[in-house]
């Protein structure tokens, strides 16, 4: 599975890194997008405080007509002349003169209210601002703006009343040059949302004005949700502590509610100390995770991706990936599962691992090893290990379950293979085996299994001195023509699965394997009472072994 399990890594590899790029290219965006927001609002903040400045001019000369209305001035002078209070003549007739005035005025330069003020700063006229009206003493004389006007200067200013923004200007009423004014007219505009959106309009910026802790105008561009700019108020704690705010009357870009940046700035003159002041907003539009950019795309960002080439590659890996599965996973089960099944069907009697590979071979390995061990514990009929047959065989590291002995040690490793059983009477001797000799050659073997007879028995040697106790042993059997070609097989596969294991093959010829399997066929033979021996190779506990399994058929 090693391929499969390097797939899934660089698999596993892909997506972090993609991820990882995902949360990186957000950030950027956001980064980006705050700089943009930061640029934009700048130049914003200058626009509102320019269109602010403009207004003001603006209406200061639509003043100039009321400032040299005839009624207006005489009536105006009077009460400059009259010491205790102003007289009542003069009030309503200044008053009817400055209501004509007002609505001469074009529509979108109206004030909301229009003020005339004699010299000492007491109000003879004035139209709107209802809850001053019929007050007796009531005054601006008081304020910078009206005490500069009745000094011969054209001022404008912001003032706070009953938490409401006026934008407010005044002219000097002036009787004759070189003299100074005998009053002034003052005009003033509420800041409303009409105001607000008005000026939104003109300036394509998202502003709010507010007042004493609250906002109390706001206006923006149709693309711009208003009601973002609630958040304005939430904020204006924290901006009066900001000491870039307090000295200079401007703060940095702020970013509130995710994605809502906002630039805060005072208004100039009275407003200043009374914390009156307008915010000047740009939605960032920032990402709080790369989702939300399937959320922000349109049909030409759809359009910009290459689906082509992103779906060839998409398939591809797949392919890759399910190519790896079926060669490691599907097809290795598939073959344990068919080998099972011929188990199951008593088609064999055990599994042969080293047709599978990996994790099938040692399953296949220890299945083979537990069928061994149930079968024993049940007493019934089994395979025959060897090695629990005809007893302990010697270890020898350069062999597995059986030692095909050399020339030098024919003798004793023959004979300490071929133990006796209890049932044998005593021990068959076995002939001791002919010289080393290179392996069978194909043509030799063929001739010899295609013989109708079996071969003439080899010629027993002389018994060597102080076996006496042997002479009337005959000699081992010689295998049948069909046990050479099965024993053949069974060699090829013994000597394919130890190269499989690891383990050396040199000196392992034909002669020296048929020589145990005579040996134990015989042993078998006369213990079991059996027809004939079946030998199967498998793997033990890493090495080659060789079972023998008496067939009584």
């Amino acid at each position: 599975m090693v391929l499969s399990r390097f797939w899934y890594l660089v698999l596993a590899l892909a997506l972090g890194a993609s991820a990882y790029l995902l949360f990186v290219a957000t950030a950027v965006h956001n980064r980006e997008a705050l700089r943009a927001a930061r640029e934009g609002l700048q130049p914003d903040v200058q626009v509102v405080a320019s269109y602010l400045r403009d207004d003001a001019r603006r209406r200061s000369s639509l003043l100039i007509a009321p400032s040299l209305d005839e009624e207006i001035r005489s009536q105006v002078a009077k009460s400059s002349a009259a010491a205790d209070k102003v007289p009542a003549e003069a009030r309503d007739k200044a008053r009817s003169a400055l209501r004509k005035q007002g609505e001469a005025m074009p529509a979108d330069g109206r004030f909301d209210a229009l003020f005339a003020v004699d010299a000492a700063g007491r109000v003879v006229a004035q139209t709107g601002f209802d809850q001053a009206a019929g007050l007796e003493g009531f005054e601006l004389g008081g304020y910078p703006l009206v005490a500069d006007a009745l000094h011969g200067w054209v001022r404008d200013d912001a003032w706070v009343l009953g938490g409401r923004i006026y934008r407010v200007v005044a002219r000097p009423i002036e009787l004759e040059a070189g003299a100074l004014p005998a009053g002034a007219i003052v005009g003033a505009r509420i800041v409303d949302d009409t105001f607000a959106r008005e000026l939104s309009r003109r300036t394509s910026a998202a502003v709010g004005f507010y007042a004493a802790g609250k906002r109390v105008a706001s206006g923006a561009p149709e693309s711009f949700d208003t009601g973002q700019l609630d958040f304005i108020t939430n904020d204006l704690a924290a901006v009066e502590r900001d000491p870039a705010y307090k000295d200079k009357g401007l703060t940095d870009v702020r970013v509130l509610h995710g994605d809502l940046a906002v630039i805060y700035a005072r208004l100039p003159g009275e407003a200043w100390d009374l914390g009156a002041g307008f915010a000047v907003a740009r939605l960032a539009h920032l990402s709080a995770s790369p989702l939300e950019f399937e959320s922000q795309k349109t049909e030409a960002d759809k359009a910009a991706v290459p689906m082509g080439p992103l779906g060839a590659v998409a398939a591809a890996l797949a392919l890759i990936g399910l190519l790896f599965s079926v060669l490691e996973h599907t097809r290795p089960l598939h073959a344990f599962r068919s080998e099972v099944l011929r188990l199951a069907k008593g088609e064999i009697e055990q599994l042969t691992a080293s047709r599978f590979r990996g994790v099938y071979r040692k399953i296949a390995s220890d299945l083979n090893d537990g069928i061994e061990k149930v079968a024993a514990k049940g007493g019934g009929a089994r395979r025959a290990d060897l090695e629990q047959v005809l007893g302990p065989i010697p270890t020898q590291p350069a062999m597995s379950a059986f030692a095909f002995p050399g020339a030098a040690d024919a003798s004793s490793d023959v004979a300490a293979t071929s133990a006796t059983t209890p049932s044998a009477p005593r021990p068959l001797p076995v002939a001791p085996p002919p010289p080393p000799m290179r392996a069978l050659e194909p043509t030799p073997i063929a001739s010899s299994i295609s013989s109708s007879a079996p071969p003439p028995p080899r010629p027993v040697p002389p018994r060597p001195p102080g076996r006496a106790e042997e002479a009337d042993v005959e000699p081992s059997t010689q295998p049948l023509p069909e046990e050479m070609a099965e024993w053949l097989g069974v060699f090829d596969e013994f000597v394919r699965v130890k190269q499989q294991c690891s383990e050396p093959t040199e000196g392992l010829t034909f002669e020296k394997f048929q020589v145990t399997l005579r040996k134990n066929r015989d042993a078998l033979v006369q213990k079991h009472a059996c027809r004939r021996v079946k030998f199967t190779v498998y793997v033990k506990e890493g090495r080659a072994a060789l079972k023998a399994s008496p067939v009584r058929e």
